[in-house]
C-alpha cells in the first residue's frame, strides 16, 4: 500500500501549493524544508552545512568534492526519510525524497514542471517582482535552481531529475490550474492504488 507521496519540481511549477493542498485533502502530514533542520538536529550537523548540499550550485570541477563532502549529509537525510516514510501518511516535497528512497514500494513519486515563461509569471507574481527587471528576476531564479538541483541529482545519485520514467507521474501544470493538477494526482494516485490491490489480491 502506497502512503506516501513525494513532490519533485522545477521551480516555478507549483510545488509547493500542490504539496501543501494534497496533505490537506489527503488529512495526511506535510513536511518541506523543516526536513533539513530535523535531520541536522538529530545527527548533530551544521544545518547551514546540509542546506547548501541541498541547494549548492555545483560546478563540474566540484563534483568529487561535492561528493565527498555531502556523504554524512545525505545519509543523514535518509535516515529521517525512513522514519517518516515507515509512519506513513506524508506529502514530502523536495530533498531528493524520490530518488534517496527510490526502491521503497510505498511512495507515489511526482514530479512537476512547466514551460518557462509560466514559470517565470508564477514567480515573479508571488514574489511581487514588477516590470521587465522583475521578470528578468525570475528568469534567473529559475535558471538557477534548474542548475542546482539538476547538479544534485547527477552529482549524487547518477540521475537526471527530469526524467519522467524515475516517477509514477510526470505533470505538466502550464496550462492547468494548480487545483486541477492537484485533482490529476489524486485520480493518479487512487488508480495506482486500485491497481496494487486488485495485483496483490
Amino acid at each position: 500500500m502506497r502512503n506516501v507521496i513525494t513532490i519533485s519540481r522545477q521551480k516555478g511549477s507549483g510545488g509547493m501549493w500542490i504539496a501543501e493542498e494534497l496533505a490537506r485533502r489527503l488529512c495526511w502530514r506535510f513536511i518541506g524544508k523543516d526536513l533539513i533542520t530535523e535531520a541536522a538536529s538529530k545527527a548533530g550537523l551544521d544545518e547551514s552545512k546540509m542546506q547548501r548540499v541541498f541547494e549548492a550550485r555545483v560546478s563540474f570541477q566540484d563534483r568529487t568534492t561535492f561528493q565527498q563532502r555531502s556523504a554524512k549529509y545525505v545519509d543523514a537525510m535518509a535516515r529521517l526519510m525512513r522514519e517518516e516514510v515507515d509512519r506513513g501518511d506524508v506529502v514530502i516535497l523536495g530533498r531528493g525524497a524520490g530518488v534517496i528512497m527510490a526502491d521503497d514500494h510505498r511512495l507515489f513519486r511526482v514530479h512537476l514542471v512547466a514551460d518557462l515563461d509560466t514559470r517565470i509569471k508564477r514567480i515573479a507574481s508571488e514574489r511581487k517582482l514588477k516590470g521587465s527587471k522583475g521578470l528578468e528576476e525570475a528568469r534567473r531564479l529559475c535558471n538557477e535552481s534548474d542548475y542546482a538541483r539538476t547538479a544534485f541529482h547527477q552529482y549524487l545519485f547518477n540521475v537526471d531529475w527530469n526524467s519522467p520514467l524515475i516517477y509514477e507521474l510526470a505533470l505538466n501544470t502550464s496550462d492547468i490550474t494548480l487545483d486541477q493538477a492537484t485533482g490529476v494526482i489524486l485520480k493518479a494516485f487512487e488508480i495506482i492504488q486500485e491497481t496494487n490491490l486488485h495485483c496483490d489480491g
